[in-house]
């Protein structure tokens, strides 16, 4: 559907109109890794919000600008008031700042989500959109929520992020089992009564346009990434009338589990919707040449993945024009994510060339 993303030319680097922070940065307390990045949308001038981590695996959040640092001490946020009693009770593990953070309790294992006040009741919608992939996949049960918190338990197995950890026999086991109990939750009747949430090709194209405006300030081809942009919500607009099917709307490897035993696991259901079959599948494709340029998977092991979509695909009668558009689509915004975090910026610049070529 798309060329190998290691048969294209390497990007040159190039100095973007906004410096990103670096890899390893320096502060105060010490060298901390950056982690993730993301743009703040409508602030004044050019901010990242950060997630860093300390040598002794700390988790600390803050906002980049004008090459400054403003770090929040760990476990702290104003906006998520609720964040540094939890803190106290457990580990935080991610943490976006003003956003949501999840914080590890042990024992027995849970996971709370802790986001801004009158926030959680999207989360427990989203799941309750998921129905139909809850079964085909094992999914977190909801242990119990407040306005601003929704407790999870913890879903046996090993993330399909972390190729490493599989053999060969056991990655393609993995992947079929994961892709076929998607295919069983696509073909699912929407469950009746809940409100239904639509993400067609028309969101889509809005999503593209959006992580380009945010991402702007900090790429070195901004007007060409509009081009592609525009070009790819053409494409999007002529695709034939969408078949709507249950989808995830977020479906990637870290979403991802498998245990031979207990089967397939699904994370994070709550961006659930009805949607093109081609968008999910479209997003695996996407991220299998993702993890290929980040060296984290082999070629085998990212062509195992797109075959196993391929397949599946095939098994829903999904034109391949749509798989195809799915993917250029969900490869642009990718580029745009992970073009704001420094380590992967060639990465995300080569993403783009991937769709623009």
């Amino acid at each position: 559907m798309t060329a190998s993303p290691m048969d294209t030319a390497p990007i040159p680097r190039r100095c973007a109109a906004q410096p990103l922070p670096d890899p390893e940065t320096p502060t105060e307390e010490g060298v901390m890794r950056l982690r993730r990045a993301w743009p703040v949308p409508g602030a004044d001038e050019a901010v990242l919000a950060v997630e860093l981590e300390q040598e002794d695996g700390t988790i600390r959040a803050g906002w980049w600008s004008r090459s400054q640092l403003q770090l929040l001490q760990p476990g702290q946020d104003p906006k998520l008031r609720t964040l540094a009693d939890w803190a106290d009770q457990g580990t935080v593990i991610s943490h976006r700042p003003g956003k949501r953070a999840v914080v590890r309790l042990d024992p027995p294992t849970r996971y709370v989500k802790v986001v801004r006040r009158g926030k959680a009741s999207g989360i427990t919608d989203g799941i309750a959109r998921a129905a139909a992939f809850q079964g085909p996949f094992r999914t977190p049960e909801v242990l119990e929520s407040t306005d601003s918190t929704v407790t999870f338990s913890a879903v046996e197995g090993r993330s399909l992020h972390h190729a490493e950890e599989f053999t060969h026999q056991e990655w393609t086991q993995a992947w079929c089992a994961v892709t076929e109990a998607w295919r069983t939750g696509a073909s699912a009747e929407p469950q009746r009564g809940t409100k239904a949430l639509v993400h067609r090709a028309e969101a889509e194209a809005g999503v593209l346009r959006h992580w380009h405006q945010l991402v702007s300030p900090w790429l070195p081809d901004a007007a060409a990434a509009e081009r592609t942009v525009e070009r790819v919500v053409g494409l999007l607009r002529n695709l034939p009338e969408e078949q709507l099917r249950p989808a995830h709307r977020d479906l990637h490897d870290k979403q991802l589990l498998y245990c031979r035993e207990a089967g397939p696991g699904l994370l994070d259901v709550d961006t659930a919707c009805l949607a093109d079959p081609a968008l999910d599948l479209g997003n695996l494709r996407a991220h299998a040449a993702l993890r290929q340029l980040q060296g984290l998977w082999s070629r085998q092991q990212a062509e195992t993945v797109s075959f196993c979509v391929d397949e599946t695909a095939e098994q829903l009668s999904v034109p391949r024009g749509s798989a195809a558009v799915y993917e250029q689509a969900a490869l642009l915004r990718l580029g745009f994510v992970y073009a704001v975090r420094p380590q992967y910026a060639d990465v995300a610049a080569r993403l783009r060339r991937l769709v623009s070529d």
